[in-house]
């Protein structure tokens, strides 16, 4: 049992070529099956294989980009596109998998059948000539798009950086400064931790403005580089062919077509969803957006908001973020982390010194009863050569007596000069989200790899664990695990703790108001009713606050919906909230940490997976349906 990917590929176009060609012999047998092990378990076996090879070179090519690998990854997906292609538009495999509805099967596997058949009929299996064959390409060129998509929103952030002096950095603390002193003075980049403090701590408004518009034009045609990494045509080319797969299997529009493999009815009832949470926040954010105006003494701009909200909030509450900051190092904060797993699920978390891809990365090992269950590789600093952001990729699932293997990255700042990265509370809350994602996929119990951990599971569930964890943050019990003054080494003090609690939903109605701005883009965007920027300058007509400038393009960068898995399912992030906020206040209600609830949600929603739908285990669990009181409640916005 091998469980150390293989983090240096070497001629990835003839491994792919060649693990293909092996596939395609193991789908000509499974065509010719009569029961489960021969058609289910043989083509879920072989795509355990190829998904490690692929996972890996998308890792590798996410994470530590270089052009050179970049270039044989590129000749790589439309050889993995194409055999998806051939293999979801196989007839006689479809058949195959239909005549297993008349075998002898346990529950989870007539789940899991009838997912697979619906998901041959969604990858057109039912298409014929032309139809089919240009169904192919769309998908061929969507994988390439996507990829270029990243390729430029990368380069483009890259691209952008400044040199300037000591005296222009008025508001930033040794912490700040730390991040961004270099051999020719102090740097500003547009990486999300430098350009998070910009936005945060500079009093220096020109320098902030400066910045933001450089952030906020990146990719474009306005953007401020010195190559043309503008991203709108690809951005075009992506929603046109994604609209035309919708034509071809015979939907409205891809919204329609996205929506048939998730929890949600339709794409009114998400419509009707996003538009009661704007009606239900807008008088409160507009009542936040006021006092912030009224605060700072003038006409808000873009880069006016992330600083003058962190003075509000020190004015309103007695401290500002940075007071937090050094009591967060990062080995207390993972220490803290690990500790709230092993209370929350009885398991064991524990780092072990095993080679990576990158002297930053750790490997963990989750263990129970001295039996290994998994491993998680996490890589948490930002470089130049990383995507921004921070996610959860699944390397490998449960399979036979090979344990699961989950990536978790993110983009925060790294130690300096002997000193320890300090992490502000912002980014503590992605690590725990994050993580909940790779313990849905580590702490498994299924043993049919198509439906274990994440894979199976619909998208608009999907972030439930991962957004039930980010509760746990502000839980003090926790905090006093993971906090440590770097100079005193004492925990967060009641004082603090107590003012981070009243902040927690400090302008929350307006950051309510955002998300749903970005959800009802994106479904309004894949109605296909016309340009996107269109559909975003009618949407903000309902959820704006103030005026966007005119070289926005932060659209020109939205990997979730451009080059991720969130196209016309955004939404999820709200509506998985519901149920995550729904799930702690049960929990919270029978024990909290611990208590034979949270081992309830262990067992009912992380260890089953996609073996059933998903509502019938989140209904095992909670007993009844979610209500969006407690999404409400969780934001602190009264209706």
């Amino acid at each position: 049992m091998n469980l150390i990917p293989n983090f240096k590929p070497e001629n990835i176009v003839q491994s792919i070529e060649n693990i293909t060609k092996k596939g395609f012999e193991v789908v000509s047998s499974a065509e010719k099956g009569g029961n489960w092990d021969e058609v289910i378990t043989a083509t879920d076996n072989f795509e355990c294989e190829l998904g490690r090879l692929t996972s890996v070179n998308s890792h590798l090519n996410a994470v530590m980009f270089s052009d050179e690998f970049n270039t044989q990854y590129e000749q790589t997906l439309p050889i993995i596109t194409n055999f998806y292609s051939d293999i979801s538009s196989n007839k006689a495999l479809y058949t195959a998998y239909k005549n297993l509805k008349n075998t002898d099967l346990n529950e989870q596997q007539q789940h899991i059948l009838q997912e697979s058949i619906d998901g041959f009929e969604l990858s057109g299996v039912g298409l014929e000539g032309e139809d089919s064959k240009r169904f192919k390409a769309i998908k061929e060129q969507l994988s390439l798009l996507s990829n270029q998509f990243s390729k430029n929103s990368l380069k483009a952030t890259n691209e952008w950086i400044k040199i300037v002096e000591l005296e222009e950095l008025k508001g930033y603390s040794e912490t700040e400064l730390a991040k961004i002193k270099t051999d020719k003075g102090y740097e500003l980049n547009l990486q999300m931790p430098v350009y998070m403090d910009v936005m945060t701590y500079l009093d220096n408004r020109e320098l902030r403005e400066e910045v933001y518009r450089a952030y906020a034009s990146r990719a474009s045609e306005v953007g401020i580089t010195s190559v043309d990494f503008d991203n709108k045509a690809i951005m075009d080319e992506i929603l046109a062919l994604r609209q035309e797969m919708a034509d071809i299997l015979g939907f409205k529009n891809y919204a329609q077509l996205s929506i048939e493999s998730k929890m949600v009815e339709s794409v009114d009832q998400i419509l009707e969803f996003l538009t009661n949470l704007v009606q239900k926040s807008k008088s409160q954010a507009q009542a936040e957006f006021d006092e912030l105006s009224q605060f700072a003494g003038i006409v808000l701009q873009p880069w006016d908001l992330g600083f003058y909200s962190e003075q509000l909030k020190a004015k309103k509450f007695g401290f500002k973020k940075s007071d937090l900051t050094p009591y967060f190092p990062e080995q207390k904060v993972l220490e803290g982390l690990f500790s709230t797993i092993e209370s929350l699920y009885k398991v064991k978390v524990q780092q072990i010194d095993e080679s990576s891809y990158h002297n930053d990365v750790r490997v963990l090992e989750i263990t129970s009863n001295n039996q290994l269950i998994g491993k998680i590789y996490l890589d948490l600093y930002a470089r130049k050569d990383k995507r921004g952001g921070a996610w959860m990729a699944d390397y490998q699932p449960l399979i036979g007596n090979e344990k699961p293997i989950a990536f978790v990255v993110c983009n925060l700042n790294s130690p300096s000069k002997g000193k320890p990265a300090l992490f502000e509370f912002d980014e503590i809350v992605t690590i725990f989200h994050e993580f909940g994602h790779a313990l849905h996929h580590v702490l498994t119990k299924v043993k049919y790899p198509c439906a274990a951990g994440i894979s199976g599971v619909p998208w608009d569930g999907v972030e439930l664990p991962s957004q039930y964890m980010e509760f746990f943050c502000y839980e003090r019990s926790v905090i006093d695990k993971m906090s440590e003054h770097v100079e005193t080494q004492k925990s967060l003090p009641d004082e603090l703790y107590n003012k981070l609690i009243a902040s927690k939903n400090f302008q929350s109605a307006m950051g309510m108001l955002r998300q749903c701005e970005f959800s009802l883009w994106d479904l309004q965007t894949h109605l296909g009713k016309c340009d996107t920027y269109e559909v975003l300058t009618q949407v903000r007509q309902q959820t704006a606050l103030m005026s966007a400038i005119d070289e926005n393009r932060f659209l020109n960068t939205f990997g979730h919906v451009f080059s991720g898995g969130y196209a016309a399912g955004y939404f999820s992030y709200k509506w998985a909230e519901v149920l995550a906020a729904d799930a702690y206040y049960y929990v919270q209600e029978h024990g909290g940490i611990g208590s034979d609830a949270s081992l309830d949600f262990l067992h009912h929603i992380l260890e089953t997976g996609g073996s059933q739908d998903f509502m019938d285990s989140y209904k095992a669990f909670r007993g009844k349906k979610p209500e969006i009181n407690a999404l409400l409640q969780a934001n602190g916005i009264v209706i």
